[in-house]
């Protein structure tokens, strides 16, 4: 009769762990808009909006989704494609439910899952990428109009994963490296992982976070590459961790995010199920159990009682 309990109360310990690691984010989009090839400022919209100067053209819907071993997501649902070739330069922003600062939240996330699915010759916009790269998206101070480097806080950074083009002769390079800042000045504020290069047709789990100092220049971006959903923050070493000294966000707040089309990306960049939240659980949910589970934990909760008489 012991060898039987000890796996219900494994199961019951199982379960309650997954209930308290679920989080409520501040929104989460599986980009379920239509039609494919749409602008996500078009197809989203009122959550998304155009912040680029008329004409522009921000990232797009593309049909099909991601998904990453054992993170909530939503299969079925379309996703986003980032193309910064041409005139296609533009950014989409969407505004959070609050502005955002030290005192009301000590530290913001945002997690996405990626995958970049080629690599093209001028993707990486030739001599220099190496050293600054291009920022993708983030959060923002503000919500409208031009984007301001100073302005952004805690952008994904993409660059050519060759050290070697600075030459502007390795554009087509078959591989990336990622990275983040506390602001996208440049050069100040990217640093990238030099340790990993990351290779088309993979799909990522990405988690980001700024957190608020409380004098100048102590804020801290933090970047986290495949981390094990459903664990704690302590359990992950981030990537890239932002030292002190360099300058904070404007305003020292947030109250927006934005996703950006440019030249000097991959133009084959698709992303999914984009979380934002102010804590760590809140953007690396698991899967909710299955009626399956729900059912063994109630037959599990039974039995236990019954041990217990």
């Amino acid at each position: 009769m012991l060898f039987p309990v000890k796996r219900v109360f494994a199961c019951v310990f199982f379960a309650g762990a997954v209930f308290q690691l679920r989080g409520a984010a501040v929104f989460y989009d599986s980009f379920n808009y239509t039609p494919d090839g749409a602008q996500i400022s078009s197809a989203g919209s009122p959550s998304w909006f155009l912040r680029s100067a008329a004409g522009s053209v921000d990232p797009k819907i593309s049909s099909g989704s991601l998904s990453y071993p054992g993170l909530q997501t939503t299969p079925g649902d379309n996703s986003v494609v980032f193309d910064g070739t041409g005139v296609s330069a533009g950014i989409a922003g969407r505004q959070l439910d609050q502005i955002y600062n030290i005192g009301n939240a000590p530290a913001l996330y945002y997690s996405l899952t990626l995958q970049v699915t080629s690599i093209v010759a001028a993707d990486w916009g030739g001599s220099g990428n190496w050293l600054t790269g291009s920022f993708m998206m983030g959060f923002t101070q503000d919500s409208t109009g031009a984007l301001a480097n100073g302005s952004v806080a805690a952008p994904l950074l993409i660059r050519t994963g060759d050290p070697n083009n600075t030459s502007g002769m390795a554009n087509d390079f078959q591989s990336f490296q990622l990275g983040t800042g506390v602001t996208a000045v440049s050069p100040a504020s990217r640093i990238f992982d030099g340790a990993h290069n990351y290779t088309p047709g993979s799909t990522l789990f990405l988690v980001l976070s700024y957190t608020f100092g409380a004098n100048a220049a102590d804020d801290v971006a933090r970047l986290w590459v495949n981390p094990i959903p459903g664990s704690l923050e302590s359990a992950n070493i981030p990537v890239v961790t932002t030292p002190l000294g360099i300058a904070d966000v404007t305003n020292n707040q947030v109250q927006a995010f934005f996703l950006r089309n440019n030249s000097v990306q991959p133009a084959s960049t698709v992303i999914d199920n984009l979380r934002i939240g102010t804590s760590w659980e809140d953007v690396t949910p698991v899967p909710e159990p299955s009626s399956a589970t729900l059912l063994v934990l109630s037959a599990a909760g039974f039995l236990v009682r019954r041990f217990r008489r």
